[in-house]
């Protein structure tokens, strides 16, 4: 029983780890939608912008798309190519939406004065390496520090008897709790970096495929 109890803390804590791994879409996907706010905003941009751009101002026809999509990421051409290529349903436009904004740290988009496609997207990589080598470093990243921070969850008996000693180095202490803060910040980096870069992974695929259809 004993060496049960023992193994109670590396369970718990590898349990955790492993989990957040492989729920972190649901976790990062957490948030509140109004989407009678959205279709008020849709409805109006369709009457009074899309298809009518000719002498409104750029500015006001980039509010009117992002205020559709909840987000400044977005302008106005771009937001006119994904849905011509969702009303010839060859993508989905919330979907790619998703796509994008999570995936935006590592997606380049030029604008230009011409209309937007495929072209006007790249994907930003590291040192030029390949998605999948850059995923596996992230996740690498990940489990690394998760289980440089999960270190006190193991041996968390004489750990936390060592750190409330009163022959612990006051120094000693601070430094195990900025190291494991530290940690804890650079798993969640890792994690979120992982995810953003498969996301734009996918929105560049979804939308090369979908404009290559589109203009054949």
């Amino acid at each position: 029983m004993e060496n049960l109890k023992d193994w109670i803390p590396i369970l718990a804590g590898m349990a955790a780890v492993i989990g957040l791994f492989y729920k972190r879409e649901e976790v990062l996907s957490l948030r509140h939608k109004d989407f009678s706010t959205r279709l008020d905003a849709t409805i109006r941009f369709f009457d009074e912008f899309y298809g009518q751009e000719e002498g409104k101002n750029k500015l006001v026809l980039d509010r009117a798309a992002q205020d559709v999509v909840k987000s400044e990421l977005i302008d106005f051409k771009f937001l006119c190519y994904l849905i011509k290529l969702d009303e010839k349903f060859l993508i989905k436009l919330d979907e790619l939406i998703h796509h994008y904004k999570v995936g935006k740290e590592f997606i380049i988009y030029s604008p230009s004065h011409e209309q937007v496609d495929f072209n006007n997207f790249t994907l930003k990589l590291r040192n030029d390496r390949s998605v999948k080598v850059q995923i596996i470093i992230f996740n690498l990243q990940y489990f690394l520090f998760a289980f440089i921070v999960s270190i006190p969850f193991l041996i968390s008996p004489w750990f936390s008897s060592f750190l409330l000693s009163d022959k612990t180095p006051f120094i000693f202490v601070i430094c195990t709790v900025i190291l494991g803060f530290a940690s804890f910040m650079a798993a969640a980096v890792a994690l979120l970096q992982a995810s953003s870069l498969s996301h734009a992974e996918k929105f560049m695929e979804k939308i090369k495929e979908a404009d290559q259809i589109f203009n054949s």
